[in-house]
């Protein structure tokens, strides 16, 4: 089973980019992002309406890492004043499988400026090197190609398409679900 050790939380640096924790002091920023109906186009979870949500949702993911269940990094900006931009992280931990779900979400003002491929090479490198994962899937809506091109372009493969895997907003939704195999076996 995996050992993860998340303490201290791991701060991720690229050529433009720190991934830190996520706290309070982003909470202006979240909700801008988890408020902004572009960004959640395609992740299935209402929009953040109220900063009461916002302070719940990074409780949340401090819990998860508390409890070693997930982990999710802020994406900020360097030079910015740490302008939170997007997160991404490891939403669920299968330890006895050694394998993760990733997830990720960046502010639409972002997009297309290469931010979340930079970002989610960190994030698989920490993955297989740091955490010792075996496996990483992302379970993305078919219709988010943006997100398919960051998977494929990053060495993920397809490896199923589920008709009506959920229920959101009255209607069946698809899943497309991209995997990754650490390159180095056991």
């Amino acid at each position: 089973m995996l050992s993860l050790r998340f303490d201290p939380f791991p701060v991720l640096e690229t050529k433009r980019l720190v991934l830190h924790a996520l706290t309070k002091e982003n909470s202006a920023d979240i909700f801008l992002l988890r408020g902004n109906p572009e960004a959640m186009k395609y992740i299935g979870k209402p929009t953040l309406q109220t900063l009461l949500e916002v302070e719940q949702l990074i409780a949340a993911y401090q819990e998860n890492v508390r409890d070693k269940i997930g982990i999710t990094w802020g994406i900020t900006l360097k030079g910015e004043n740490r302008r939170l931009v997007g997160t991404i992280g490891f939403h669920k931990i299968d330890r006895p499988n050694y394998r993760a779900e990733i997830g990720y979400i960046l502010h639409p003002d972002q997009w297309g400026k290469g931010i979340m491929n930079e970002a989610i090479k960190s994030v698989l490198d920490y993955g297989f090197k740091e955490m010792d994962l075996h496996s990483i899937e992302a379970r993305i809506d078919p219709k988010n190609q943006r997100s398919a091109q960051i998977l494929l372009k990053n060495g993920f493969e397809k490896e199923a398409y589920f008709k009506e895997a959920f229920y959101w907003k009255g209607a069946f939704i698809d899943t497309e679900v991209y995997s990754l195999i650490a390159a180095v076996k056991r």
